[in-house]
């Protein structure tokens, strides 16, 4: 957010209800160091492991950010492999441990470390990658609340189980919820960071520092690891590439949603029992051990964190307590902007209401013979076609910005020509103008513009301020209300020329040749309240005549029009529009600007001003 926004927001009475970040953004509210490090280890989540810094010798990818990649940090498409062996009739599951089990690694620095799928093996399933939008903030839920879910279930079609898993970096300690992974196999996200760099990686680290023999052959992991181990160490500040990542995780903003709630689908997915396992809300932990901005907040991740048996549709992989038809409730927000779906991504491409209806969709798939999700899901499947889009409508708020009105993930001059269609009353939770409503009470007005200009993404003036900001706060002009700013348009050829002063004029917009055609004379740099001429000519001075020392005019003399148009801003500017008439004659006039201050004439340069008549 830009550094006056804030003071916008404050000045507008919505400091409390700030637009919400995009996704792959950090939390609002950080501190300057808090930033820095999410800066920092966002660095350290794009960066690429080469072999002399310990990849491998067998890894998935190089990169946190090669999986984590819509955006980064959230999910992605790249699958990973799981093996093991299964016997219902006596020894249950067997992760194979000793032949390499149960995470296959597809790459390694070194053909003689290859890993295979073992001939034992019986079971295989894939796993696309999770996001970790959100997750600081996940991680912060009580566990006592996750737990209060296993003892008092919501329906009794459902019975969530609390994977209960020691956090790698308190080996002694008690366990806790885990929350992380397909299986929650994971509680933390120091936990996660740590458990990936290795086994995705291949960089050891001090919470898991012995490396992955390749399919368990310990002579073969001695003919292609050539670096010491733990590979991961501290830096300059005693920080760990481990650290790194888990601060920028940790400060990774969740989806946002919008609009926020009211709406009926969500009305819908919660009357057909969806909410028994993905639970709308939960509130961080109060601890105040608690970073500020992870401390008693209310969100909204649509899941329960907790176990279930999905039945015939599950991966078939047992891990840590988690039985092989277990999954984890996957969090809902963000599920806009996933493709594919399903653990291990059978559900890809088309739109998001292809992948969630249908046969062989995610709700159908919900329905799976033994699934605790059957009974929401075949009550689902009952709604009529108009009830059913509107839980697809819910489910893609699920990730939607606020004034994201073509759903693009921008919020640009589309979306303001939206905004612009969209303006007016009666604007409801299930009604399309509701992305524009920002402060929800019912219309779309001027309240919602203010806002619009804090979340807007272009830049064409290249300041460093969104362009519909720069309308907003007056820095630039938009005679032809396109939002943008007319500086980025078309100009009319400056001169140059003028006095030795800091007067300056510009005439840009639309090309004034054009019928309907306006554009803004800006003129900038006078003294405080000057009163500001102008002088014009269809002629060019061939020897400008100096009026006073250094300063020139040039629209040949007499002039056409010399006039007081007006007098400065306490700034030291003068606005005004210019319309062509449309006619077919098209002349240029040489246009001059002049500022009095008191005895003092200061003379802008000259623009050639060609328009129709």
């Amino acid at each position: 957010m830009f550094p006056f926004a804030a003071a916008l927001l404050a000045a507008a009475g919505i400091a409390q209800n700030a637009p919400q970040p995009p996704m792959g953004a950090p939390l609002s509210g950080l501190t300057a160091a808090e930033a820095a490090r999410f800066e920092d280890g966002g660095a350290d989540f794009r960066h690429v492991f080469q072999i002399a810094e310990g990849l491998g010798p067998i890894f998935n990818q190089n990169a946190c950010s090669t999986c984590h990649n819509n955006p980064i940090g959230g999910p992605g498409s790249i699958k990973v492999t799981r093996f093991g062996s299964y016997n219902p009739k006596g020894g249950g599951w067997n992760p194979l441990a000793n032949l390499g089990g149960s995470l296959l690694q597809a790459n390694t620095i070194d053909v003689q470390c290859s890993e295979i799928v073992p001939a034992a093996a019986n079971v295989q399933a894939q796993r696309v990658t999770t996001s970790t939008l959100g997750i600081g903030l996940i991680e912060a839920i009580p566990d006592a609340d996750l737990l209060y879910w296993v003892a008092n279930p919501p329906s009794p079609n459902v019975s969530g189980r609390a994977h209960m898993t020691v956090p790698p970096e308190t080996p002694n300690g008690p366990p806790r919820v885990g929350r992380f992974g397909w299986k929650a196999q994971l509680a933390t996200v120091l936990g996660f960071a740590g458990d990936a760099a290795v086994m995705e990686i291949g960089i050891t680290n001090r919470l898991f520092a012995t490396e992955n023999a390749p399919n368990g052959n310990v002579a073969a992991l001695a003919l292609c690891d050539n670096v010491p181990d733990p590979e991961d160490g501290p830096d300059p500040y005693g920080r760990h590439f481990i650290d790194r990542v888990t601060n920028f995780q940790r400060y990774l903003a969740p989806p946002p949603q919008t609009p926020r709630s009211g709406t009926g689908g969500e009305a819908l997915f919660a009357a057909v029992g969806c909410t028994d396992c993905h639970i709308a809300s939960f509130t961080t932990d109060s601890d105040p051990a608690l970073e500020v901005v992870l401390r008693g907040v209310a969100i909204r991740p649509y899941s329960d964190f907790l176990l279930h048996d999905m039945g015939l549709n599950a991966d078939f992989i047992g891990q840590g307590q988690a039985e092989v038809q277990e999954m984890r409730t996957p969090p809902l927000w963000g599920v806009r902007n996933r493709d594919p779906l399903w653990h291990d991504g059978r559900v890809a491409g088309g739109t998001l209401a292809s992948r969630l209806l249908g046969t062989g969709g995610v709700i159908d798939l919900h329905a799976g013979f033994g699934s605790e999700a059957m009974a929401s899901a075949t009550l689902f499947q009952a709604l009529s076609a108009s009830d059913q889009m509107l839980v697809v409508a819910f489910l893609d708020s699920l990730g939607k910005r606020e004034f994201d009105g073509n759903g693009d993930g921008r919020v640009d001059r589309l979306d303001w020509a939206m905004f612009v269609s969209a303006r007016g009353p009666g604007v409801t939770p299930d009604d399309p103008r509701a992305v524009f409503d920002f402060d929800r009470d019912g219309d779309v007005d001027v309240d919602d513009y203010d806002v619009m200009g804090l979340v807007y993404e272009e830049d064409c003036n290249g300041n460093g301020v969104s362009d519909l900001l720069d309308l907003q706060t007056g820095y630039s002009q938009d005679a032809n209300y396109n939002a943008l700013p007319d500086e980025c348009e078309y100009c009319q050829t400056d001169l140059g020329f003028g006095g030795g002063g800091t007067l300056a004029l510009s005439v840009c917009g639309d090309d004034l040749t054009q019928p309907g055609s306006r554009a803004s004379v800006v003129v900038k740099g006078a003294a405080p309240l000057a009163q500001v001429f102008l002088v014009a000519s269809l002629a060019q001075s061939q020897t400008p005549w100096p009026i006073v020392p250094n300063e020139l005019v040039v629209p040949a003399l007499p002039a056409v029009l010399a006039a007081h148009i007006g007098d400065a801003s306490p700034a030291g500017e003068f606005h005004f529009v210019v319309a062509a008439f449309g006619g077919s004659q098209s002349l240029t006039w040489i246009c001059q600007a002049a500022g009095l201050d008191g005895t003092d004439l200061d003379m802008s340069n000259a623009v050639a001003v060609q328009i129709a008549f």
